[in-house]
């Protein structure tokens, strides 16, 4: 973070938030709109296109103007990110949204506060930005994956789709092309993946109509699942697990709607 940190503390707090974003949505969406500087700040066109000018100035090689598509693109071969923290960051800002707060120190929290941390996963921020940028892009990756289930740990084509956390673990949903056992839609932890490649200048890395998320029927389908108290539990446990998920003083039942593809 430190070059954000330079800009930020020695000439300009906003113009160091905006070269952050765009740096940030070219590494793990793979462009950046000119509108989209504008509703993230709110300014007008013609601060959008400065930010995107003075990015392009100190950072040549990282981006570049796709003619075809009327957007600025990432330099992929070229790249390197002005922002250096971790994927689990990244992701929770893909999914949350843009916060200039986790550019930060921890010393900027504006009360105490700790994260109690689990054994982190390392995952790779260079993998994640590949298979968030191929989500973005509409287009497949090409990568071996470490399965659970299954002995195939060759190289698969995966059309990534969406991201998820259970609040533990970051996945991705996602289309295994040539599934052997026809279970095309699955889930993906972005642990067990390896060796990425983006696949968006091949014509087969095109992600096909039966291979989005409308075509998911597990996405699709939302069920309610009953979560019901342990009989055996005593019932000062109950009361703690009662009052823990925000059920009734004598309730033994709860009801959650899930995706069936979250059934796990």
């Amino acid at each position: 973070m430190q070059i954000y940190l330079d800009i930020k503390n020695d000439e300009n707090s906003s113009l160091a938030e905006r070269l952050a974003y765009i740096d940030f949505k070219l590494q793990f969406t793979g462009f950046v709109k000119r509108s989209e500087i504008g509703e993230m700040f709110n300014v007008a066109d013609a601060a959008a296109s400065k930010a995107l000018g003075e990015y392009g100035k100190r950072f040549e090689g990282n981006i570049e103007y796709d003619a075809s598509l009327k957007v600025n693109v990432i330099s992929k071969k070229t790249f390197r990110s002005m922002l250096k923290f971790d994927a689990e960051i990244a992701l929770g800002m893909l999914a949350n949204g843009f916060n200039k707060n986790k550019l930060l120190s921890p010393s900027s929290n504006l009360i105490a506060y700790e994260k109690i941390d689990r054994v982190s996963n390392k995952l790779s921020v260079d993998y994640v930005a590949k298979i968030t940028r191929a989500i973005s892009g509409g287009y497949c990756i090409e990568c071996k994956y470490i399965s659970e289930n299954s002995p195939n740990h060759g190289t698969r084509v995966i059309a990534p789709l969406a991201i998820m956390h259970d609040g533990t673990t970051w996945m991705f949903r996602g289309y295994h092309r040539d599934d052997p056992d026809g279970k095309f839609f699955k889930n993906f932890h972005f642990s067990r993946v390896r060796d990425v490649i983006e696949l968006d200048e091949s014509k087969e890395g095109k992600v096909r109509s039966h291979e989005t998320l409308n075509s998911d029927k597990e996405w699709n389908t939302n069920i309610p699942l009953e979560l019901s108290l342990h009989p055996k539990l005593d019932e000062k446990m109950k009361q703690h697990i009662r009052l823990d998920f925000g059920m009734a003083d004598d309730a033994n039942d709860i009801m959650i709607p899930v995706r069936c593809s979250s059934l796990w």
